[in-house]
């Protein structure tokens, strides 16, 4: 077998891919109406590696609180409000360090909920999905979808990856969780890239 050249792989668009044609998205992720390869998509695995949210090795709860009542400028806060009380200004060195002390429970909060997030993120993720390879329909883990598959999508079905349309019948998305809409948004493989939207806004992009 051949080794693969990683620098001609491709599958990765140099231009928006919600601004090209369904031709060109194949031409760009050098794929096509018939799926990757089994070894094409193997390749792509070991290169791009797995469609998952990689979870890093985290501090432990308590270092990550401190961290928040110790880095410079809080530190600084602290030196202040002793400086207030040898000063004999009590009140202010109060102020001072509930000040800090707000402030540093604020910033955990928010970082242990940005923390939660991402976990409930990957949780929706599905285990499993349905590809075209080999020109075949298969079911494969989620986590080795790679740039260029085929992706299948039947009503209810939870998307595996973020997505360019190429194929569509009326098709509906639920995107509440990124952009706070109530209702389903209408999707379809039509180039629509629209300078004055989000991402997760385009009509031809799914997540």
């Amino acid at each position: 077998m051949q080794q693969t050249d990683y620098e001609s792989m491709g599958a990765v668009p140099e231009k928006p891919i919600e601004s090209l044609s369904v031709a060109d998205v194949y031409v760009a992720l050098k794929t096509s109406g018939q799926g990757l390869s089994s070894d094409e998509a193997a390749a792509r695995l070991a290169h791009y590696g797995e469609n998952s949210i990689q979870k890093k090795k985290g501090k432990p709860l308590i270092w990550k609180f401190l961290a928040n009542f110790t880095h410079l400028m809080a530190i600084l806060l602290w030196i202040g409000g002793v400086v207030a009380l040898v000063a004999q200004l009590p009140q202010l060195a109060i102020a001072i360090w509930l000040v800090n002390l707000i402030n540093g429970l604020f910033s955990f909060w928010q970082e242990f909920q940005a923390e939660k997030a991402v976990e409930a993120l990957g949780q929706l993720l599905p285990t499993y999905a349905r590809v075209i390879r080999d020109g075949k329909e298969v079911k494969i883990l989620a986590e080795e979808l790679v740039p260029g598959d085929l992706i299948i999508l039947a009503e209810g079905d939870r998307i595996s990856a973020d997505s360019r349309l190429v194929e569509d019948n009326d098709f509906r998305a639920d995107q509440s969780i990124l952009t706070g809409e109530s209702h389903p948004a209408h999707k379809t493989r039509d180039v629509g890239h629209r300078t004055d939207l989000g991402r997760a806004e385009q009509p031809n992009l799914i997540f």
